[in-house]
């Protein structure tokens, strides 16, 4: 790779790529603690004005970026004047609030000030920090054996009845120590006495046991390739506000950033967590040692890490998860109504995806059903892809027909099914394993199937009475809402033969 292309990727310091609308930082201060408040909205900084301005609205900034309280609230642009929009106006915070996107406001872009009236802060020096935590179960060789215990359900001191549906579906054997190290299981200890019940909805049921599994379960999540998430920017941020809301212990939050896969994060994203995420602050030699190995994969072609690294691209680490944002794939609905409000939600950022509600949005009149998208993906994960494309079909075939339409040959028996085709060519040393996504209401993943060939079977919404076309969870609706297509390519390897 050229030399200016090397300098241009490590002095990437001003992409917005992985912020987040809300997300605050101080500037042109002389010391860390204090500065122009600046708040990032639909991809871009901008000020906020100084009308209505007090302590308690600029200790929520102090707050929300490591500082125990604000020592001054100030205004008339007291570290000079900003650029770019001034996002908010006349404040009125209650100082609990995480950030001042979450505080009472005139709302977004929406101002009579000039920059003139900027809002700063200065907050004391002194960060916040919290008692340390220590959790029984958090080496190794603890939880591996706590998970033997659990699994055999011997010695246990607590019995847990799962009902859903108005009637006892499972019965679980499980032990208050165990539940004890686990966060998102502790309530069930709540309850007095030896027999707790615990209600969930149907489609939970299969899941129940590795819920109150011990702790270890999420570090075996995080190591799974097929996890569907948006990036790995986002599940690196949820591990992160995991870990703050359990006022995880560094070791714990060190084991779980492990599974973490830098090297599918793009090289802007790596060099900003510097700046834009407390925990690299707190286990800084670690992401450094991660965002190095990523910046290799990026920059260095794959003959030489082969030569000089001895990579075994094989690892998992250099593998995508079930990659859900726009970059790497894209949906199709056998409903006019979904496929407006999928295609809506892609446009407004991933999370509103499972958030929309056919009940308060009507998709326009002249909007067409989409069985079938075309979009194009990087031939990779790495960098040196960046500019050299693939295009991709996806279709929606509810019938025999529809597959000859579309230009697949299939038989009764194959149908319903998803149709991928690519166009294009990649690199010989790429190869793709593909992922169907089948979605539920908009609002979980129901079933993960493998394109085979150009198309993959659409399971059964209902049965999960171990029919090979079901899927995983049951879909009450009956119907799935839309389907992803996840393209996921990865170096070819002498033990892979996947193409």
């Amino acid at each position: 790779m050229a030399i200016p292309q090397l300098l241009w990727i490590w002095l990437l310091v001003a992409g917005t790529h992985g912020l987040e609308d809300g997300s605050m930082r101080l500037m042109d201060g002389n010391m860390a603690n204090e500065g122009r408040v600046e708040i990032f909205y639909r991809g871009q900084w901008g000020t906020v004005c100084d009308d209505s301005w007090d302590l308690t609205d600029a200790s929520v900034v102090c707050r929300a970026l490591g500082f125990e309280n604000a020592t001054q609230a100030l205004g008339s642009a007291a570290f000079g004047p900003g650029a770019g929009p001034i996002m908010l106006d006349d404040l009125e915070c209650t100082g609990t609030e995480p950030s001042l996107a979450d505080c009472r406001s005139r709302g977004w872009l929406n101002s009579n000030c000039q920059h003139e009236e900027d809002a700063s802060v200065t907050c004391t020096s002194k960060t916040i920090s919290y008692p340390a935590v220590h959790i029984l179960d958090f080496s190794s060789e603890l939880s591996t054996a706590l998970s033997g215990v659990f699994d055999s359900q011997q010695s246990c001191d607590l019995s847990i009845q799962v009902w859903a549906r108005g009637e006892e579906a499972l019965s679980v054997c499980a032990h208050t120590l165990i539940l004890s190290t686990n966060p998102e299981a502790r309530d069930l200890l709540r309850e007095s006495g030896s027999n707790v019940t615990m209600e969930v909805d149907a489609e939970c049921v299969p899941v129940v046991r590795d819920f109150i599994r011990p702790l270890a379960l999420l570090r075996t999540l995080l190591s799974r390739s097929e996890l569907a998430v948006s990036s790995e920017l986002a599940l690196l941020k949820a591990v992160g506000a995991w870990g703050w809301e359990n006022r995880a212990s560094h070791e714990v939050i060190a084991g779980l950033l492990e599974e973490i896969r830098f090297p599918m994060m793009l090289p802007m994203d790596l060099f900003e967590l510097q700046f834009n995420m407390s925990l690299f602050r707190d286990h800084e030699p670690l992401f450094r040692k991660k965002v190095l190995q990523a910046l290799e994969f990026h920059t260095v072609p794959l003959r030489l890490l082969a030569q000089y690294r001895g990579l075994n691209f094989s690892e998992d680490t250099y593998r995508p998860r079930l990659y859900m944002a726009p970059t790497w794939s894209a949906s199709v609905s056998g409903n006019i109504q979904n496929s407006w409000l999928a295609e809506k939600s892609r446009r407004s950022g991933f999370h509103s995806e499972y958030s929309y509600n056919t009940a308060y949005t009507q998709a326009p009149s002249d909007y067409r059903y989409h069985s079938y998208r075309s979009f194009q993906t990087p031939q990779h994960p790495s960098f040196l892809f960046h500019n050299m494309f693939l295009s991709w079909s996806l279709s929606y075939l509810p019938t025999v027909q529809s597959c000859w339409n579309y230009g697949f040959s299939c038989s009764s028996d194959e149908v319903p099914a998803l149709g991928l085709t690519r166009s294009g060519y990649p690199d010989p040393a790429i190869g793709y394993e593909n992922k169907a996504l089948m979605l539920c209401s908009g609002s979980f993943v129901a079933a993960v199937t493998d394109f085979r060939g150009q198309k993959t079977p659409i399971p059964n919404t209902l049965s999960t009475n171990g029919s090979s076309n079901a899927s995983l969870f049951s879909c009450p609706t009956g119907s799935f809402s839309s389907f992803y297509a996840v393209i996921r390519p990865f170096y070819l390897t002498n033990s892979s033969g996947v193409y």
